[in-house]
């Protein structure tokens, strides 16, 4: 894999007293998908300020920090990467565009 395609860019915020003054664009390790995930490139998303007070974008369900995360939870995009344990349609898994 070449250089390049070890980073992406991505939308990310650290500081959660920031608001949305604290995002900024940031070069972030590209994802590879394990098991039971499946990596998309995004295209597009959306995001509303209301993101930055859910607690899942500060810390995971164990409690653990997350940041920098990257918030939004509607895109759209292309599926880059299945995990091993998918199938490799996603009309297989019940999934549709």
């Amino acid at each position: 894999m070449s250089q390049k395609a070890d980073v992406m860019k991505a939308i990310t915020v650290r500081d959660c007293g920031a608001g949305v003054g604290g995002l900024s664009l940031t070069d972030m390790p590209y994802p590879h998908a394990a098991q039971n995930d499946v990596i998309v490139r995004v295209h597009a998303g959306g995001f509303t300020p209301g993101e930055l007070d859910w607690p899942t974008t500060w810390s995971d369900r164990a409690g653990r920090d997350r940041t920098p995360s990257v918030p939004g939870h509607e895109l759209s995009g292309v599926v880059a990467e299945l995990g091993t344990e998918l199938p490799a349609s996603p009309s297989a898994s019940g999934c549709s565009g």
